[in-house]
């Protein structure tokens, strides 16, 4: 059993938290005490709730084959100084901590609630109908513990509302991947769940966050490869899926809005969620250089024409065979998105074409809008990825 003291507040209450490990599943098991004067109150990993005679304890079962709802725990109230006065029992043990007793009130179906004496070591079970005329026989007796099981519906909730990591699951969502890497530097890239909006946890999602990449804390919202890779300048090739974004002049590749969950999972993040990840953007592909870029008077997630503020930020061809970055944003060049440096058509380095029977998406290093791009790469794909700057 691994002890460990925290105080919390200004107070002078200090809650101890008991880690025991169960050795034949390896799950922790968590029980919160407040050893001090004041009245005892309902400590959970992220929240404290102040009941004013209560205690809370997350008590798992022994039992190695569980269901995966038992496998969740369950939760109990403990009242200190109660006891209820009754001597017919359903069980009556030794039992040397509070987690001690609570495990043998969660292993007893019929168990809805149970005395600990601590001053002799001893848990005596109760069911539901003795339970239930408690009233009329709860005293007041020093050095005893009344514990009671929580109702389903409750510890589901407090189960949803006490993730120890963020971004772990529906109810632990955070606004972003970065958001995410503020609040857990060490965070690996990796599938998390994420909410833009910061508002009902409903409409959360499973994103992909690319940790590692000029600092990390990006946000995939586009992947995607090319309809006719081998004959790349060919009109029949083309981006594919595309955003919902607003290109105005049609287009016949798929439409995505579906989360993509790594870099060759080929969907987009519905372009409306893209301005509330951020504003910088990241692109890349194995056929062309990365870029960072900020904006200036352009705009990819606004879709507003102008100035960009890129770099490369990797160099997938050659530094001999690569030009400055772009510094130019066109939302609508015909049939998608371009960056580019002066001129367009003539400085090209990237072009979203999604329309297969004319033009073709130009992934040009050298900003030639020429077929450049890296040659007989094996699933040549790109992605774009959003942060806050």
């Amino acid at each position: 059993m691994d002890q460990c003291s925290i105080r919390v507040g200004a107070g002078t209450a200090t809650f101890i938290i008991l880690m025991v490990t169960r050795a034949n599943i390896g799950l922790p098991m968590i029980l919160v005490e407040e050893m001090g004067p004041t009245k005892r109150k309902m400590f959970l990993i992220h929240t404290i709730f102040a009941w004013d005679v209560y205690a809370l304890i997350l008590a798992f079962s022994v039992t190695p084959k569980i269901s995966a709802e038992e496998d969740q725990g369950m939760f109990f109230r403990i009242e200190e100084n109660a006891f209820l006065n009754n001597e017919n029992a359903l069980l009556s043990e030794k039992a040397d901590s509070i987690l001690t007793c609570a495990q043998m009130c969660r292993r007893e179906a019929a168990c809805k609630g149970a005395n600990f004496l601590a001053n002799k070591g001893t848990c005596s079970l109760f069911n539901e109908g003795q339970q239930a005329r408690k009233m009329e026989r709860f005293v007041k007796r020093n050095g005893s513990f009344y514990i009671e099981k929580v109702n389903r519906e409750l510890s589901r909730f407090f189960h949803q509302n006490t993730s120890s990591t963020p971004g772990s699951n529906q109810h632990s969502a955070v606004t972003s991947c970065q958001t995410l890497l503020k609040q857990s530097p060490a965070t690996s890239t990796g599938v998390y769940w994420i909410d833009p909006d910061d508002g009902s946890r409903a409409n959360a999602f499973k994103a992909y966050c690319d940790m590692d990449t000029d600092g990390g804390g990006w946000t995939l919202v586009w992947s995607y490869s090319f309809t006719n890779y081998s004959h790349f300048k060919d009109d029949s090739n083309a981006v594919t899926p595309i955003p919902n974004w607003l290109v105005t002049n049609r287009v016949n590749v798929p439409v995505s809005t579906t989360p993509p969950l790594n870099e060759t999972d080929y969907n987009a993040i519905n372009f409306s969620l893209w301005k509330q990840l951020g504003r910088q953007f990241l692109i890349k592909s194995n056929i062309n250089n990365w870029l960072v870029c900020q904006p200036v008077t352009g705009s990819l997630v606004d879709w507003q024409n102008g100035d960009v503020n890129c770099k490369i930020t990797k160099y997938v061809a050659d530094r001999s065979e690569s030009a400055s970055a772009p510094s130019k944003f066109l939302p609508n060049a015909n049939y998608g998105p371009m960056f580019y440096s002066s001129r367009r058509w003539n400085s090209t380095f990237y072009y979203f074409d999604s329309y297969t029977a004319k033009n073709w998406p130009t992934h040009d290093p050298l900003g030639r809008n020429k077929p450049n791009q890296k040659k007989n790469v094996l699933d040549p794909h790109g992605n774009i990825f959003i942060r806050a700057k």
